[in-house]
């Protein structure tokens, strides 16, 4: 009998944070994971991971390159059982002050970026019946001060999702969002550290926000040390390509799922009020 051979992966923005540890944790189950990187240093990191993970060199805001990660998947595999659209970015800024090529740019990665790399590998995945997952966030369904561009293109690819979901079920494509919450990851920070450095660069006046950002920054950095652990954005993929019939979304943890909830329920005037309060704002 012909050996069965391994299912296929791939995941992209893998250089840190969920995508790396993702791409490690399906190569030990057996996968082959195709993993995007931007830089050289990280590509040659992550081969030497394991030798089921190939890494590939792709800027996926970059169209170019984009195709030829579809040509590349295309010509090692016939058939790609799931893709988990991780790559992205935040940026902090009040929407008042967020420069609209900042705006573009964070809409560009964390949207159409992901739009492309789907249809690139898109043949692939119908050929497999297999399932898309794409990397929300709580700030998908939940806008907050500060995170205003962030939760925009988050909010854009769960309506992406939603749409994706209906059309492709008669594909038999799967089409999920995971929605994390806080993580000891260093997106918050660094977010934040280099959205307003690039704020004062550009001598944008941000004194009238001074006392929200402070708060921010505090918290941010404080995200950057607590939540879940990374390991468990990994178990939830598994968990996800092991149903033949996953939900929509998935929070993360679970127990967020009920911010998310009370969101919905509560009415806005509430809802300001309780964050301004938290914020001191």
């Amino acid at each position: 009998m012909p050996t069965p051979q391994p299912k296929t992966i791939l995941i992209t923005g893998c250089s840190t944070g969920f995508g790396r540890v993702t791409a490690i944790h399906f190569a030990k189950l057996g996968w082959r994971v195709f993993a995007t990187v931007r830089k050289e240093s990280d590509r040659a990191g992550l081969a030497r991971e394991h030798g089921n993970i190939l890494p590939l060199i792709c800027d996926i805001t970059n169209e170019a390159q984009v195709k030829e990660l579809g040509q590349a998947v295309a010509a090692q595999i016939p058939v790609l059982e799931a893709l988990v659209n991780n790559a992205g970015s935040a940026f902090a800024a009040p929407m008042e002050l967020i420069p609209p090529d900042v705006l573009r740019e964070q809409l560009e990665l964390n949207v159409i970026a992901q739009v492309a790399v789907t249809q690139a590998v898109m043949p692939r995945l119908k050929a497999a019946e297999g399932t898309i997952i794409n990397v929300s966030s709580v700030g998908g369904r939940i806008a907050s001060p500060l995170f205003g561009p962030y939760s925009a293109s988050k909010f854009a690819l769960e309506a992406i999702s939603d749409a994706l979901r209906v059309e492709l079920a008669p594909f038999g494509v799967k089409v999920v969002v995971i929605e994390p919450g806080g993580s000891p990851t260093p997106i918050w920070q660094t977010s934040v550290k280099r959205a307003f450095g690039m704020l004062q660069e550009r001598g944008l006046d941000i004194s009238p926000y001074q006392k929200l950002i402070e708060v921010v920054a505090k918290m941010a950095e404080e995200r950057s040390r607590v939540g879940f652990p990374s390991q468990l954005f990994a178990d939830t993929v598994e968990k996800i390509l092991a149903s033949p019939h996953p939900a929509a979304r998935y929070p993360i943890p679970a127990s967020i799922g009920w911010v998310i909830r009370l969101r919905r329920f509560m009415p806005d005037a509430w809802w300001d009020a309780m964050v301004r309060r938290r914020l001191g704002w």
